[in-house]
């Protein structure tokens, strides 16, 4: 499937690879190919091998070993983990055949001649709704077939030797990496664990102290454009524009967090239909980073009541919650004192242990414990003490591939695509990296309980909206 330039297509998939995930969600993945997906397939004309998924990375092992010269696309059904193992099985292969080396964080990682395609029946489908606005089954299912295709940046997450994973809509450190590490423990009750994990964890109100480093972006996600199709930030992008990257600065934050997210997309859901960042560009070759410090369990609740809005609650609230609402249509988060959104080129972030004091005001090491929370990467825990985010991506003037070029591209300069971080909060504690933050640490903090995370937006993929 080829896109030219200015979005018009000049043909279709006539022969794809889809794989089909049927634990994912409600277990409903097989259910909605033979009902939904085979005959539509059918009807349009194109030919399709499908492949039941049977365990963890078993579409990335298959993506790294079968021929794929007769495919004209890659599509899964299956929720946002789904689609990161096609992200992350497509990107490994075609960087093996280039004899590209992913565990390098300097490295540009190529962009896969197939595009991709998600059909979403997972818990959240996260992917599917940001690009469709919806997770209807069939309109995914259409848009595949008439190839229509959109630019999409994915992001690479390191540590200091290994490429730990790549991933296409959010990473969240703190509350989130706690919902999913302990809903693993409630499988047995579907997408429901989600909501039990989250409320356990919303009580405990846990804080992490940490540091961020970013190369932030001159355009702030407060004062940016919603992101459409073909929009202009990203068609810039897309011509190897990096008059802004010369502009950009570096910035430490330091603090204790609730939450620390880095967002590729908007990460809108039918129970947060604005997202967590609704002005985040699909492919601008940035990231949006979304700081929530640590503070009282009443805003929290606020703010989750910001991001979970509905209409039909208005009828049943407050005048003062009422205004909670409507702030939340028009200004998302950008307006709570607790809440710092970035837009970023790079950026790493550093947890750092907790120090326990002792009645001598001596600092024991047999009693410094860290105080750690893991990653949630697309609804996957990744549990590693030494990881590195750094955006290292570029544009790509020669990017041929159809339905959705993530930022992954092969021939790219040395230019960051990650997102850089600009505080909206006139609270926030960020300073430029050379200068000292806001918050003292010991020099203990270097230990090697320390996690120090990059962040590269790594990437364009081509993925089939």
């Amino acid at each position: 499937m080829e896109k030219q330039r200015g979005g018009g297509l000049t043909h279709r998939p006539r022969k794809i690879l889809l794989f089909v995930n049927p634990f994912g969600g409600k277990k409903k993945g097989l259910k909605i190919w033979e009902k939904d997906v085979q005959p539509l397939m059918t009807i349009a004309g194109i030919e399709t091998k499908m492949l039941v998924t049977e365990r963890v990375n078993h579409i990335r092992d298959i993506l790294l070993s079968t021929d794929l010269t007769d495919f004209h696309a890659v599509v899964c059904i299956g929720g946002d983990g789904t689609l990161a193992e096609v992200i992350n099985g497509l990107v490994l292969r075609t960087s093996r055949d280039r004899q590209i080396d992913p565990n390098n964080p300097e490295a540009n990682l190529p962009t896969p001649r197939l595009p991709i395609g998600v059909i979403p029946s997972g818990s959240t489908d996260t992917v599917a709704y940001s690009l469709h606005g919806t997770t209807d089954v069939q309109t995914a299912a259409i848009h595949i077939i008439f190839g229509d295709s959109a630019g999409l940046d994915i992001s690479s997450v390191h540590n200091d030797h290994t490429l730990l994973r790549l991933y296409a809509s959010m990473l969240s450190y703190g509350y989130l990496g706690d919902v999913i590490r302990d809903s693993e423990k409630f499988r047995w009750m579907g997408p429901q664990r989600y909501d039990y994990s989250g409320f356990k964890k919303i009580l405990g109100n846990k804080g992490y102290e940490g540091e961020i480093q970013l190369l932030s972006d001159p355009c702030h996600p407060a004062t940016s454009t919603r992101c459409t199709k073909n929009c202009t930030r990203c068609l810039q992008h897309m011509h190897n524009s990096n008059s802004e990257k010369e502009i950009s600065r570096w910035m430490t934050v330091r603090g204790k967090f609730f939450m620390v997210n880095g967002a590729n997309l908007a990460c809108g859901c039918a129970r947060s239909p604005m997202g967590f960042s609704p002005h985040c560009h699909i492919g601008d070759g940035c990231v949006d980073v979304i700081l929530v410090r640590h503070t009282s369990l009443f805003n929290n609740i606020r703010m989750l009541l910001r991001l979970s809005s509905k209409q039909k609650t208005l009828d049943k609230c407050n005048t003062w919650f009422v205004y909670e609402l409507i702030l939340s249509v028009c200004l998302p988060q950008y307006d709570l004192p607790f809440v710092e959104v970035y837009r970023a080129r790079e950026f790493t972030f550093r947890a750092l242990p907790t120090m326990h004091m002792h009645s001598d005001r001596e600092i024991n090491n047999r009693y410094m414990s860290s105080n750690l929370s893991v990653w949630n990467c697309d609804g996957e825990v990744i549990d590693n003490s030494n990881v590195k985010i750094s955006n290292n991506s570029s544009n790509n003037n020669s990017n041929s591939n159809s339905n959705s070029n993530s930022n992954s591209n092969s021939s790219s300069s040395n230019s960051s695509c990650s997102s850089s971080i600009n505080s909206s909060s006139s609270n926030s504690s960020s300073s430029s990296s050379s200068s000292s933050s806001s918050s003292n640490y010991s020099s203990n903090s270097n230990s090697n309980s320390d996690i120090s995370d990059s962040i590269n937006n790594s990437g364009r993929v081509v993925v089939v909206l």
